[in-house]
């Protein structure tokens, strides 16, 4: 009997978190009084990460023979690297943790206006008003994400999740400390009518159901194409080919595309005929890409050359332009730029993407390393916070962020990589074992600091003339 209720309890949370994926969610579950009330179906959501992460991998190790894995420069090759994994679901942990020290301003500015301006008291427990939550956050996200695209501070925020050269179910992790800043101005109007608890559970939906569409695996979806945001959509607006560039900027539903002119498909089969010049394979990322895996670097990079040009820049009327119009602005173009000056993507073949030579032994020490990290990020996440003192969440914090920069050096062959990474291992060693004299871990310390010190030694011993390692050519 009590077999037959856990497997019960197992399915219903299971086809719940994957179900919150794609929208399938309850009015009724879902709709709360209060803010309070409103779970952080974010952070519940990280197992389910994990699980459709791993199963892509899976599948794509079975695609081609494998040759989806390897690095290759084919269109259908080279779809998941370590290095691109670490740095997306770094910048997704830095994401949520930045949280406990950046002023929630979204939240804030929204609560302000609806508790001394709104016009109407709704019913947040009515599923009509539930229902019109979703279309006005949904409308509030396309027009904010539009704006990402087309304003340069703006993409300065938005400009991390599209740093990937990658498009998997990583790449959707991929987020911008900074970004809220930028869209809780698009969510105001909804501030005058909705109530927040709709509104904060809506918003982490709309995000989550963003989260599947990154992948490669699926293909053309017939006439949900014209109804929904789909893997095919998206991975045209992840492009950087010219026809994607400033299209598809759905967050749910893709009809805002279509009614406001931003609405492009995929120029592969069925939407052209196989075996033409018509089909344009996309190639994902920056039309400059940033080829670096530092997080500081991948969430700073084009807001410090925005400050930059407007700092560089002669006249108040083009400062303000550097920093209003499109990215791809400059004197005598368009406010958004010119598509004819976006680099053109050969058909034959991919762009060659960032990829430094790892040893497979120095990635199997990161990929052990960031399995701790996000252990450690997702036990304060789901409430570990609330249990310890700030400072202590503090200490881990610097902890996550320091781990991260570490991997990406070495990622990025920095000189001294592998060194500033074994400072790194004894100091967080050293860190455990005063954690647990302290009363604030248990003997499990004891493991997890000779985790980190015979790793170190090893690490040393065997690797410390890395960076001298020339990148591998196919």
């Amino acid at each position: 009997m009590n077999s037959t209720i856990h497997a019960s309890d197992a399915a219903s949370y299971l086809l719940t978190g994957f179900g919150r994926l794609f929208y399938v969610v309850s009015p009724t579950a879902t709709s709360f009084s209060t803010l309070q009330e409103v779970p952080d179906y974010i952070a519940e959501s990280i197992p389910f990460f994990i699980i459709t992460i791993v199963m892509e991998f899976i599948a794509l190790l079975f695609t081609n023979h494998g040759e989806s894995l390897e690095k290759k420069r084919k269109w259908d090759a080279n779809r998941f690297s370590i290095n691109d994994v670490v740095g997306s679901i770094g910048a997704g942990m830095l994401q949520q943790i930045s949280k406990f020290f950046i002023y929630n301003i979204q939240l804030g500015s929204y609560l302000f206006i609806y508790n001394n301006f709104r016009l109407v008291d709704l019913d947040p427990k009515n599923v009509y008003v539930w229902i019109a939550g979703f279309l006005i956050v949904d409308l509030g996200y396309y027009l904010f994400h539009r704006g990402a695209h087309e304003i340069n501070l703006f993409w300065a925020s938005h400009v991390v999740h599209h740093s990937s050269e990658y498009y998997n179910q990583t790449t959707a992790l991929r987020q911008s400390i900074i970004q809220s800043y930028c869209s809780w101005i698009f969510d105001l109007p909804a501030a005058f009518f909705l109530p927040p608890s709709l509104f904060a559970a809506h918003k982490q939906f709309n995000t989550l159901f963003q989260y599947w569409i990154h992948t490669e695996m699926i293909g053309f979806l017939g006439p949900l194409e014209y109804i929904i945001n789909t893997p095919s959509a998206h991975r045209v607006h992840h492009g950087r080919n010219p026809y994607c560039i400033d299209k598809n900027y759905a967050g749910t539903l893709v009809i805002w595309d279509i009614m406001f002119g931003t609405f492009e498909l995929e120029r592969a089969p069925p939407t052209v005929k196989a075996g033409t010049s018509d089909i344009e394979p996309v190639a994902f990322g920056l039309t400059h890409p940033i080829n670096t895996f530092d997080p500081i670097t991948i969430q700073t990079h084009h807001l410090r050359h925005v400050l930059t040009t407007c700092w560089a820049t002669p006249g108040m009327t083009n400062k303000f332009k550097v920093l209003f119009y499109g990215p791809g602005w400059h004197e005598g173009t368009p406010r958004t730029g010119l598509l004819e000056e976006i680099p053109v993507i050969a058909k034959d073949v991919p762009p060659e993407k960032y990829d430094p030579y790892v040893p497979k032994a120095i990635n199997l020490y990161v990929v052990a390393h960031f399995a701790l990290l996000i252990v450690v990020n997702s036990i304060v996440l789901n409430g570990g916070a609330k249990a310890i003192e700030f400072k202590y969440v503090s200490l881990v914090s610097a902890y996550v962020l320091w781990s991260l920069t570490s991997f990406g050096w070495i990622f990025d062959h920095k000189a001294w990589a592998i060194q500033r990474e074994c400072i790194r291992a004894v100091t967080v060693g050293g860190l455990l074992l005063w954690a647990q004299s302290v009363g604030l871990m248990g003997p499990v310390a004891t493991y997890l600091t000779a985790f980190h010190a015979v790793s170190a030694v090893w690490l040393f011993s065997t690797q410390r003339n890395y960076t001298q390692v020339k990148q591998k050519k196919e």
